[in-house]
């Protein structure tokens, strides 16, 4: 099969049999940057229940013409037709172009592709319309063009069944739909289902689409209209009324409305309400399919029948109405009283927390206040998911409610994520590196890899505005392939200049080992570059071996094999830790900066800790290293407790890679050993404690004056002494069981500030201590 075309203005994408997307292009990514393969293209690019009529894969067969698309607001030239895609047989390739907006003669051809019976063109600023397109002798229509108010006259009262006229007044109230359409962040799509008359005197039903241009000529307020023939869904929903029990359009398991029918039930509500303010809830239980899992689907079924009943009295109790949205989905609209809601949420919460206390299963809740009810309640939905997602993983805060800065900064992302590949392409994307250094000498053994963007208008760009976007969104892989990429090219150029290369260590994503085969890719560069693979280290973060275990191991081992030095990034950030380790076969630990700021703040609990991590670590014989060494101060504490080497503002800051090749110029700042340097053991301190009095002599000779003493304000007393003390101050055991209650009368009137300072400063480093000097009495 020969490569896909790809040109700048053409959207490719394919769809198998069940409307499901297979692969879509560079264009499609950028107009729909969180589409995501195996999501329904009727669903994810028109935002549609089912699929377009004259759909190709409807047909089978292949098409052109040109279409609206609602979403995106723009007129496009679609054309459709077979294709076989590897590992999905027999498919249909669709491929878009974007049409100017001054071409209108093409809407005048519109022929068998049209989606639509009948496209309005109507001119608010000039009160005008125009019929588009028609489908020839179906429905009675008026003029094909003239005023619109007499237009909306004459249809209401001629071609509109009469039930549904006063339903068609309300909807084109002229006034009403161009505030609801020009409000801001408003999906600006408006839908009406009624009656419209035939040409053979029968009634058809229909839905009436109402979107704006996005732009006029001469700024005129345009809007578009589509009628679509529903009629015979409609019949098969009556022909189910009379049949099923559940034709109400209710779940039968929980029996409340199902996703549409609560849509439009919702909508009927709101019209009726006026006393109160309103708010629409949404809920979704985590890791759903884990709990059925865990506990089975007949229990999965118990519990959402539970939570539906817990909706279902706030409605009857508070006149809302409620829905099943599918999945572990559900939505309410109840009355804005926030105590009310709370009391309903606490309910649902606690019964929840029945199963275990397991916070994993915990509900969260989106609320979207409900202004305008002309918005459609699919919007409102929207919005409180949006509220919702903001709060799924947080289990501190399991409640939102949504504001618009939530739609911006969505907008913000969807830019973001829409720029990436243009950013990739220019070459926008580099790397700072920052070195690793052996903290005896300060001397550099490694030198880490930090991703920056250079945005061409908002400058240098953190990481942490557009890692975590991008791996939440699978897309973090394209970017890291181009930073591996140009790291082995940096290691290449440093060799062929005849410098001694310094290993360089790279990040991998979680992301990258579901998306690509990490091993392959890495085996590839180095090959491809000719390089050592000991100067490419590999970086895992932490808590990505607590998601598939299996895969994670598979994936350590075969890059070490491969001649790989594997570092687990952050080590001490996740929950699994202490029990991994002795499985997963990494070759060094990367201690998290936190564990030198919990000493700061709380130096006894922060020493036991590290000292514990670092000691398991000696213990499995695993080198490591400590991140955010920032002072002077920290740097001997990881010395004292055996932590040799070290990376932080102390050392180096990260820098373009021109600045730190300066500083690699010089051989002398460079430790060419590494990191994994066979070190001499050290002496363990149980090794030095026996119960015997060989044992005791050598501790005291070695530690030389020793005493304990508790201190409380003044008073300083003496409590246990060895042989050595009693040595070296003149005095004997028993003299000092006379006066050990205050040992300061002992010491002379000038040295007791001395004192005082070196034990006020023993009392504030328990670790390193405090000294001095000073004369005391015998």
């Amino acid at each position: 099969m020969g490569r896909i075309s790809n040109k700048e203005d053409t959207g490719i994408y394919i769809i198998d049999d069940q409307y499901r997307i297979v692969y879509f292009n560079d264009k499609i990514r950028q107009t729909f940057p969180f589409l995501c393969c195996g999501e329904r293209c009727y669903e994810a690019l028109c935002r549609e229940e089912e699929p377009c009529r004259d759909c190709p894969v409807a047909k089978d067969e292949a098409k052109s013409g040109v279409l609206y698309n609602k979403v995106t607001q723009r007129w496009v030239e679609v054309s459709g037709g077979n294709i076989e895609w590897p590992g999905h047989g027999d498919c249909t390739m669709v491929i878009t172009t974007g049409i100017r907006e001054v071409n209108k003669n093409l809407f005048y051809n519109l022929t068998s592709i049209s989606a639509y019976d009948e496209l309005f063109e109507l001119n608010l600023t000039r009160d005008t319309y125009k019929i588009l397109y028609h489908l020839a002798g179906k429905y009675v229509i008026p003029a094909e063009e003239g005023s619109l108010g007499a237009m909306l006259d004459e249809v209401v009262t001629q071609m509109i069944h009469p039930d549904d006229r006063e339903e068609f007044l309300e909807f084109w109230s002229l006034d009403r739909m161009a505030a609801c359409l020009q409000e801001e962040g408003e999906d600006h799509i408006l839908k009406k289902r009624l009656r419209k008359l035939k040409t053979d005197g029968s009634y058809c039903w229909v839905i009436q689409i109402v979107v704006p241009l996005i732009q006029g000529e001469h700024d005129d307020k345009i809007l578009m209209c589509f009628i679509q023939d529903i009629d015979e869904q409609m019949r098969k929903e009556e022909e189910l009324s009379g049949k099923d029990k559940n034709a109400d359009g209710k779940d039968p398991l929980t029996g409340l409305y199902r996703r549409s029918e609560f849509f439009r039930t919702a909508e009927s509500f709101l019209r009726e309400i006026e006393d109160k303010s309103y708010c629409l809830m949404v809920i979704d239980i985590e890791h759903f399919k884990l709990f059925n899992q865990w506990y089975g689907e007949a229990e999965g079924d118990r519990f959402l029948i539970n939570i539906a009943q817990h909706l279902k009295k706030a409605q009857d109790e508070n006149r809302g109405i409620a829905g099943y949205m599918g999945g572990d989905d559900f939505v309410i609209i109840l009355p804005d009283d926030g105590k009310m809601l709370e009391r309903l949420q606490n309910k649902i919460m606690g019964f929840v927390k029945l199963y275990g206390k397991n916070a994993g299963f915990l509900p969260a809740f989106g609320l979207y206040a409900i202004e305008n009810k002309n918005i459609p309640v699919s919007t409102m939905y929207d919005r409180a998911t949006v509220a919702l997602a903001s709060v799924k993983g947080n289990y501190a805060h399991r409640v939102c409610r949504y504001d618009s800065r939530m739609l911006e900064k969505m907008e913000e992302d969807h830019l973001l994520l829409s720029e990436v590949q243009r950013a990739l392409n220019n070459d926008e994307f580099t790397f700072y590196l920052q070195p690793q250094c052996n903290m005896t000498n300060g001397k550099i053994v490694g030198l880490e890899t930090l991703v920056r963007w250079n945005h061409p208008e908002r400058g240098v760009i953190s990481p942490g505005e557009f890692i975590p976007l991008l791996e939440s969104n699978g897309l973090i892989a394209s970017l890291d392939l181009h930073i591996w990429e140009n790291v082995c090219i940096r290691l290449r150029s440093w060799i062929d200049s005849g410098k001694k290369p310094v290993p360089v260590s790279v990040n991998v994503s979680r992301v990258d080992i579901y998306t690509i085969d990490v091993v392959e890719c890495f085996c590839n560069l180095v090959t491809k570059y000719n390089l050592d693979p000991s100067l490419l280290e590999i970086e895992i973060t932490e808590s990505a071996y607590a998601e598939q275990y299996d895969i994670f191991t598979g994936v350590i081992e075969n890059l070490r094999s491969a001649g790989f030095l594997v570092f687990m990034d952050d080590f001490g950030s996740g929950y699994s830790s202490l029990n991994m380790l002795n499985d997963v076969k990494v070759d060094v630990l990367k201690i998290d900066m936190k564990f030198l700021k919990m000493y700061e703040q709380s130096p006894g609990r922060g020493t036991g800790i590290l000292e514990t991590i670092i000691n398991m670590a000696r213990f499995m014989e695993l080198r490591m290293i400590a991140e955010g060494v920032e002072t002077r101060e920290q740097a001997e504490l990881l010395l004292d407790m055996g932590c040799i080497y070290g990376q932080g503002y102390y050392f180096y800051r990260p820098m373009p890679a021109p600045q730190c090749e300066v500083i690699l110029a010089d051989e002398d700042n460079i430790d060419f050993r590494g990191i994994t340097a066979k070190a001499i053991n050290r002496i363990q301190a149980r090794e030095l404690v026996h119960d015997d009095i060989f044992s005791e002599t050598m501790l005291n000779n070695i530690l030389g004056g020793f005493g304990l003493y508790d201190m409380s304000g003044n008073q300083v007393e003496l409590l246990r002494v060895n042989e050595q003390y009693c040595k070296i101050t003149g005095t004997s055991a028993v003299e000092l069981e006379e006066r050990h209650k205050n040992v300061v009368n002992d010491v002379y009137q000038e040295d007791r500030e001395e004192l005082f300072k070196i034990f006020g400063a023993a009392c504030k480093d328990r670790f390193r201590g405090g000294e001095g000097r000073g004369n005391c009495g015998t």
